[in-house]
């Protein structure tokens, strides 16, 4: 009688723990989910974060909000992140930069790593090497030629200390033995009117960016071509290998159930293949490119690896 109240127990147990399991796969999200975006309203990434979340919202028939927390290059959001509860209800939609460059160019991370769960890449923010029209440099090769004859004495700008162009860049400056002075902007909005009045002779700024300005794109920093510049070469043509593009996705507390993150991985599929989402995507300049939860962790874990190497290469000193 004792046995057969025992093995009752634990198929009820059993049962219990099947449900749970079920419930969390079909029944999320059943309440709002916020979507933290790291950074100050109206860029290219708080569009593409809300357009997101609306073709979420209708591929879960739920509600999706974005909130801005922007401050120390993204690592206010991210910290929240790391804090919040993990259920699936708090996110964050954010380029891959907090966790592949900061760690190496912080004195002090206000979030340990493994308290963040990568789940998906979304979409790749690809930057390019430009000059204005009016600049005697008519091709990458002119402005590597220029580099040898003159060391140093090109200027460039770039959205910041170790930011994506700029450690993009630094790759080119050590592929190839040549050496810019870089000079670091407050972002992209910030350095294209210099580099319009010819204040400086190049810049590295995103595609998403550019778009219908008075500007030469001589190589995307990409090893596939952009829509955006069809004409122009990609750096990996040009014989530098590759460089790494921002990469943006979506991120998850760390302890979140397997079976919610396998959700989102879900949800990311669909929106990424909404063609409203390509829409938004197309008109900002930017590249759809889904990655699973495997993929993108092994991707960043490879991007981190590389970003350690680079900030070395450039004795690129911690703040």
């Amino acid at each position: 009688m004792k046995k057969s109240l025992l093995l009752g127990s634990m198929f009820c147990l059993a049962l219990e723990l099947l449900s749970l399991h079920i419930g969390a796969q079909t029944a999320y999200p059943s309440k709002t989910v916020e979507l933290i975006l790291p950074y100050a309203a109206g860029g290219g990434v708080d569009a593409m974060a809300r357009a997101f979340a609306r073709e979420a919202a209708k591929v879960t028939n739920s509600t999706w909000i974005v909130t801005n927390k922007d401050g120390a290059a993204g690592l206010v959001g991210f910290s929240a992140l790391a804090n919040a509860s993990p259920d699936g209800y708090t996110l964050v939609f954010s380029p891959a930069s907090p966790l592949v460059v900061a760690p190496f160019l912080s004195k002090s991370m206000p979030f340990e790593l493994n308290k963040i769960q990568p789940v998906c890449q979304v979409f790749e923010n690809v930057f390019a090497i430009a000059v204005r029209n009016e600049s005697p440099i008519k091709s990458f090769a002119d402005l590597i030629k220029l580099a040898k004859e003159s060391p140093g004495k090109l200027n460039y700008g770039h959205a910041g200390t170790g930011s994506v162009p700029h450690l993009s860049v630094g790759t080119i400056e050590k592929t190839l033995g040549v050496q810019f002075n870089a000079i670091p902007y407050r972002g992209d909005g910030q350095l294209l009117p210099q580099l319009l009045g010819g204040d400086i002779d190049f810049a590295a700024p995103a595609l998403s960016s550019i778009a219908g300005r008075n500007l030469r794109v001589l190589a995307v920093l990409s090893s596939e071509k952009q829509p955006g510049s069809p004409d122009a070469p990609t750096i990996t043509q040009l014989g530098v290998g590759s460089v790494t593009p921002g990469l943006n996705g979506i991120y998850a507390t760390a302890g979140t159930p397997q079976a919610i993150v396998e959700k989102l991985q879900d949800i990311c599929a669909k929106v990424t293949h909404e063609e409203e989402f390509k829409k938004t995507a197309t008109t900002m300049a930017q590249t759809p490119a889904y990655l699973n939860t495997q993929a993108f962790n092994q991707r960043l874990a490879e991007v981190s690896k590389t970003n350690s190497d680079i900030v070395k290469t450039m004795k690129l000193e911690k703040n």
